[in-house]
C-alpha cells in the first residue's frame, strides 16, 4: 500500500506545473463568456398613475381680491394617464443595462429603452384645485385634494388627450461617468411622428374650450426625427433642443379645430410648415 501512495505521488509531481496553474481572464475573454455583458430586462407591463404637484402658498391675486394672499395652497393635477401597447394589452419596453468603462476606469450606468412596438399614452386631464397642502404641513399630513362641490372644487383646465409613438423610438440614459455628453440622449425616428388626439384647452367658467387633433412629423416627411440631450445642472433641468425634425425643420398640423361646446362646425386645419426649434429649455424651481 505504501507503495502505491509513493508511486501515485512521484507520478503527480512528474505532471508539468503549467497543467496546475490558474491565470486570470482578459476582459476580451469575458465579454465572450454569456451573461457578461450587461443585463436585458423586457418589461412587458401597463402603466397607470394619477400626478399631484402641490403649491404651498399659492400667487398673490394681482386684482387684489384674494383677501389672503400667498395663503390659499392649490394643486395641479394630472389624472387619467396610462400607458398601453397600440391596439390595447401591455406597452413592451426592453432595457438594456450595463455597468463599463471608458479609457479612465470612470464607470458607467449605461441604460437603454427600446420601444419594439408601438405605444399609445393617455395623457388624461390637467386639473387645478384646493390643496391641503400649507407652507406649515408636516411630510405625514395634508396631503389631501378639494372636491368638486362647494368653494373646493376641481377645475378642468386642459384635457391633454392621447399621444401616439410609432416603433422605434428609443432613447439612452447615462448616470455616472456620461461618455455620450448627456444624462438622457433621444436620437431616434419615430415611425409615423407623435399624434395627439383629443387635445382641448378648457373654458371653466364659460362652458367652452378649444379642441383639436395634433400631429408632428418631419418636414414634408411621414416620420419625426428626434436629436437631443436632456441634463439636470446646478439649478436646473436642460433640455437640449439639439434637432428635432429633420434639415427642413418639422411640420405641426393642427386638425379639426373647433371652439366651443362641440356643437358646432370645425373652424378648420391648420399647418406651421418648416419650424425650426433649436437651442435649450430650462427648468427651475423657485
Amino acid at each position: 500500500m505504501k507503495f502505491k501512495k509513493l508511486a501515485l505521488a512521484a507520478a503527480v509531481a512528474a505532471l508539468p506545473a503549467t497543467g496546475f496553474s490558474m491565470e486570470a481572464m482578459e476582459d476580451s475573454a469575458l465579454s465572450s463568456v454569456t451573461g457578461q455583458d450587461g443585463i436585458t430586462i423586457g418589461l412587458n407591463t401597463a402603466l397607470s398613475a394619477e400626478l399631484r404637484i402641490h403649491d404651498a402658498d399659492g400667487f398673490v391675486d394681482p386684482a387684489g381680491v384674494t383677501a389672503n394672499d400667498r395663503t390659499d395652497s392649490a394643486a395641479l393635477i394630472f389624472q387619467d394617464f396610462a400607458i398601453t401597447a397600440i391596439g390595447g394589452g401591455a406597452a413592451q419596453i426592453d432595457l438594456e443595462i450595463d455597468a463599463g468603462t471608458n479609457a479612465g476606469n470612470d464607470p458607467t450606468l449605461n441604460i437603454n429603452v427600446d420601444l419594439a412596438n408601438g405605444i399609445d399614452v393617455n395623457m388624461g386631464d390637467l386639473d387645478v384645485a384646493d390643496s391641503g397642502r400649507t407652507t406649515a404641513s408636516t411630510i405625514s399630513a395634508g396631503w389631501t385634494v378639494g372636491t368638486s362641490v362647494g368653494t373646493n372644487r376641481v377645475d378642468s383646465v386642459i384635457s391633454l388627450g392621447s399621444l401616439t409613438l410609432g416603433a422605434g423610438t428609443s432613447l439612452n440614459i447615462q448616470l455616472g461617468n456620461e461618455a455620450q455628453g448627456d444624462m438622457i440622449a433621444i436620437d431616434t425616428t419615430i415611425s409615423n411622428g407623435i399624434s395627439i388626439s383629443g387635445f382641448a384647452i378648457n373654458d371653466a367658467d364659460s362652458g367652452g374650450g378649444i379642441t383639436q387633433d395634433v400631429s408632428i412629423v418631419d418636414n414634408g416627411g411621414t416620420d419625426l426625427t428626434v436629436a437631443t440631450g436632456i441634463n439636470v445642472d446646478a439649478d436646473s433641468l436642460n433640455i437640449g433642443l439639439a434637432g428635432i425634425g429633420n434639415g427642413g425643420g418639422m411640420d405641426v398640423r393642427l386638425a379639426n379645430l373647433n371652439i366651443g361646446d362641440g356643437s358646432g362646425g370645425n373652424v378648420g386645419d391648420i399647418e406651421l410648415v418648416g419650424l425650426q426649434l433649436t437651442g435649450s429649455l430650462e427648468i427651475s424651481g423657485h
